[in-house]
C-alpha cells in the first residue's frame, strides 16, 4: 500500500514538473472554442490601464471595439490565426461602464459570415471629471517651458494631487517637477 501511495506521488510530482517545464497555457473561456479561446473573457480594469492577454485564433480574425467613449480604448493584436498576446487598453477618460472587444473571424476559410467572440472589460475607478479637467488644462499644452522631459499637460493630468495643490499653474507644476517630482519618479513627458 505504501509503495502505491510513492507511485502515485511521484506521478504526480513528475505531471507537475512537466507542465511548469513546458509552461502550458490552458485556455478555457470561449462562445466558439473551434474559432477562438480566451485566457479571459471578462476582465476588470481601472481606466487608463492596459491588461495583456493571450488568446488562440484558429482562423484569421479583425478585431474591433465595442461602444466607448475614449479614443485612447483600443486593442493591439495581430488579427492572425495563432497563438497570441493581445493588449487592451482602457483610456483615462473612458465613462463606459463595460467595454466590449469583438473578434469576427475574417478567412478565406471559413465561408459562415458573422462568427465573433468577445472578451467584456468592466471598467472600474472611471474618473466622470475628466473631461472637465482636460478642458481646463488644454492651455497648458502649451505651456512655455515645456520639453522633452516635462510637459505641463501630461503632469498636472497624470497626478490628482498636483491638481489639487498647484491647479493649472504652470510655473508651480514646472518647479515641483524639477525640485520634488523627477526624484519620485513621476512621469511628465506623455500620459499614464
Amino acid at each position: 500500500m505504501r509503495k502505491q501511495i510513492e507511485k502515485i506521488i511521484a506521478a504526480a510530482f513528475i505531471i507537475a514538473l512537466t507542465i511548469t517545464a513546458f509552461n502550458f497555457k490552458s485556455f478555457a473561456y470561449s462562445d466558439i472554442p473551434d474559432y477562438f479561446d480566451f485566457e479571459q473573457c471578462c476582465v476588470s480594469m481601472d481606466a487608463g490601464s492596459t491588461q495583456d492577454l493571450w488568446i488562440r485564433a484558429n482562423y484569421n480574425y479583425d478585431a474591433f471595439v465595442g461602444e466607448h467613449t475614449s479614443s485612447k480604448t483600443y486593442i493591439e493584436c495581430s488579427e492572425k490565426s495563432g497563438s497570441q498576446h493581445v493588449v487592451l487598453h482602457i483610456g483615462p477618460d473612458e465613462q463606459t461602464k463595460n467595454v466590449m472587444f469583438y473578434f469576427y473571424v475574417d478567412d478565406k476559410n471559413v465561408s459562415e459570415k458573422n462568427l465573433y467572440d468577445c472578451i467584456e472589460v468592466y471598467v472600474q475607478n472611471i474618473d466622470p471629471t475628466y473631461g472637465q479637467k482636460a478642458d481646463m488644462a488644454a492651455p497648458l499644452k502649451w505651456y512655455t517651458n515645456n520639453n522633452s522631459e516635462f510637459n505641463a499637460y501630461d503632469y498636472y493630468m497624470n497626478y490628482p494631487d498636483l491638481q489639487n495643490a498647484f491647479g493649472t499653474n504652470g510655473d508651480a507644476l514646472f518647479t515641483h517637477f524639477y525640485q520634488t517630482g523627477k526624484a519620485e519618479h513621476r512621469v511628465a513627458n506623455k500620459l499614464l
